[in-house]
């Protein structure tokens, strides 16, 4: 007798990023992840406002007179706030690495849908008159009449889905000199001005200083040193699909991937 031995095939990373993709588009575990995260953020906030110590930023644990500040939460944009997986499925479709010509174009067009139950955590603030500000990695390049166009259409776009916010409550990357992909220098600026209660996001750099440049072990070192903030101040969101945590793993991700051989070797 012949055994017959299936054999899958190796997936490659298109086909791995396409899966990522449609876990985020079609998944109903993604919107429960979704649901159950901001409905456990909207139901600690009232709690955080009356805690005059409170604060989810490392940059205020020792900045006196926090209290006295307005109350903020501070929320990412791209895939905490907005959906780019429309964005992504396109790259992918065509088979497309993300590049900025293609994405100034999606942001040009101006359509995208808003994170499913993010509204809850909106209202819930609204209600209670704390100040949502964003942070987003959209990089500002200056021109003679706008010295940051990406905040200008993104604007546009959020006021599409009815979603207003001032510009001095948006902190863009590159809008100053020292804002760039370590977002601590905009939470360092935020920090002076309002006391931050929550930090909801989709990578560790939104919360943890100079973790986007910190190896992967070193990163789950700093999720445990902060164990206290997860689920209190800070709520973080599943994106499988991009962030800092690709940019600390080898580029072949076998090398990444444990088995339980090589983990019980020797025993």
């Amino acid at each position: 007798m012949i055994a017959c031995v299936l054999t899958l095939p190796k997936l490659s990373y298109a086909d791995e990023r396409g899966y990522a993709i449609a876990w985020m588009q079609k998944s109903a575990e993604y919107k429960a992840v979704l649901s159950q995260t901001f409905k456990a953020a909207s139901s600690q906030l009232q709690e955080a406002i009356f805690d005059n110590q409170w604060t989810a930023a490392i940059e205020q644990f020792n900045q006196n007179g926090i209290a006295q500040l307005p109350n903020a939460i501070i929320l990412d944009l791209d895939d905490s706030l907005i959906s780019t997986m429309l964005y992504h499925g396109e790259l992918h479709q065509d088979g497309e690495a993300h590049n900025l010509k293609d994405w100034h174009k999606w942001v040009l067009n101006g359509k995208a849908p808003i994170v499913p139950y993010v509204k809850t955590l909106i209202e819930k603030a609204s209600s209670l008159g704390v100040t949502v500000l964003l942070i987003s990695d959209r990089i500002c390049y200056p021109t003679p009449r706008d010295p940051c166009p990406i905040k200008t259409q993104t604007l546009k776009m959020l006021k599409r889905l009815s979603l207003v916010f001032p510009k001095d409550h948006m902190f863009f990357r590159g809008e100053y000199s020292d804002w760039n992909a370590d977002q601590s220098t905009r939470r360092s600026f935020i920090a002076q001005r309002y006391r931050i209660l929550m930090i909801i996001g989709d990578d560790l750099n939104q919360m943890i200083p100079k973790s986007i440049v910190t190896p992967h072990l070193g990163r789950e070192k700093f999720v445990n040193q902060y164990n206290d903030m997860w689920g209190s101040r800070w709520f973080m969101l599943p994106n499988p699909v991009y962030g800092s945590w690709r940019d600390t793993l080898p580029k072949d991700i076998n090398k990444a991937i444990s088995g339980y051989h090589n983990v019980f070797k020797g025993f």
